[in-house]
């Protein structure tokens, strides 16, 4: 309320000085404007007076040197020795001496008037200038002096208006935080009634946790690894899918796990790379790149028959076809391996080579 009263008495006294104010920079604008004007007349009238002083003395050279010629004595022409009443001045000038001395004294007296008409002109200009000023400097400090009082009336009251408003601020501030503390108690005493509820509850508390993922996932991952294993030219059917118990891979009936370790390590690959393809194309996050360690470890090693036997097949040249085909723009696959690879691709990919001596190429990775 305190607030309000103080805001009604402001608004009240500002409607006041605002019309005061704006009459008095009215009157402030319009006594600068007309100074101004007169300014620009005053500058032009100097330059036409320059002009008819100029103009004056053009003129009065005219009329004393007429005068004197007239008064000059009359001889033979030094030419043709003709006399002075042979000579037929008027006829070779184009005008009386008498009468251009006529017409430069009339032209005198005209601009003697004018230059009288613009004294008079200068004059009043100069004083109704004077006048402005003056009256513009009573206008700037009457605009001043409303300022200071505007200052003095409203200052205190503006200050203790933004004393009281932090203030007011402060405990709302306070306010807000015991309501988020309220808020948040209420939130906690929610969860603890729910969970002693799902203690009481025989039901709950013998659930299990769900885990694995789901049927539809499990399934499209099992078939992108066959799709890519046929692609690598693996040998048997092909035939993937996901176990949950074991929370592996089973291949043609036969575990992932239970095979030789140059076949697990191929196939682990290909999970991975699936894995890769998977999270891509379903616009799942993954950093977009695989590092396998020695997946054709099968053709360096062999254990078993089966791994034996792969020597003999093509699954290392599909291996790396394979992946330049499909991951040579948005993935990149490092792999880790002992083996060359062949040839023709060596210079489709980036090939660097661990000679493990200190003077012939790079030691290592470090």
């Amino acid at each position: 309320m305190i607030l309000l009263y103080v805001y009604a008495t402001i608004v009240g006294r500002c409607e006041s000085w605002r019309s005061h104010t704006a009459l008095l920079f009215e009157q402030k604008q319009e006594a600068s404007d007309r100074v101004d004007e007169i300014s620009d007349l005053l500058a032009r009238f100097r330059l036409l007076a320059e002009h008819y002083d100029v103009d004056l003395k053009r003129l009065t050279a005219i009329q004393e040197s007429g005068s004197m010629f007239a008064h000059v004595e009359q001889v033979a022409c030094p030419l043709c020795g003709a006399d002075p009443d042979a000579q037929h001045l008027d006829e070779t000038c184009d005008g009386d001496v008498e009468a251009v001395v006529a017409a430069a004294t009339a032209e005198i007296e005209k601009i003697q008037r004018l230059q009288s008409e613009l004294d008079s002109t200068v004059a009043d200009l100069s004083a109704e200038s004077e006048e402005l000023s003056e009256f513009l400097k009573g206008v700037v400090a009457d605009y001043d002096a409303l300022n200071v009082e505007i200052q003095e009336s409203v200052g205190p009251d503006l200050t203790e208006v933004r004393a009281s408003f932090s203030a007011l601020v402060e405990e709302r501030s306070s306010a807000q935080k015991a309501a988020d503390l309220f808020a948040r108690y209420d939130k906690l005493v929610t969860r603890k009634t729910g969970l002693l509820e799902e203690e009481d509850d025989p039901e709950t508390t013998s659930s299990e946790v769900t885990t694995g993922i789901p049927e539809s996932v499990a399934h499209a991952l099992s078939s992108k690894v066959s799709k890519i294993l046929k692609a690598w030219h693996f040998p048997g059917e092909c035939h993937v899918y996901y176990d949950k118990d074991s929370s592996d891979f089973v291949i043609d009936g036969k575990p992932r796990s239970s095979r030789g370790k140059g076949l697990r390590a191929i196939t682990h690959a290909a999970v991975n790379i699936a894995l890769l393809e998977y999270c891509q194309s379903n616009g799942l996050s993954h950093p977009g790149f695989v590092v396998l360690d020695s997946p054709l470890l099968a053709y360096f090693k062999p254990e078993g028959d089966e791994e034996i036997a792969l020597r003999g097949t093509d699954l290392k040249e599909r291996f790396y076809d394979y992946l330049i085909q499909h991951h040579g723009e948005d993935s990149q696959v490092i792999i880790i391996e002992n083996q060359h690879p062949p040839e023709r691709i060596e210079e489709q990919v980036a090939l660097t080579v661990f000679t493990g001596n200190p003077s012939t190429g790079r030691f290592g990775l470090l």
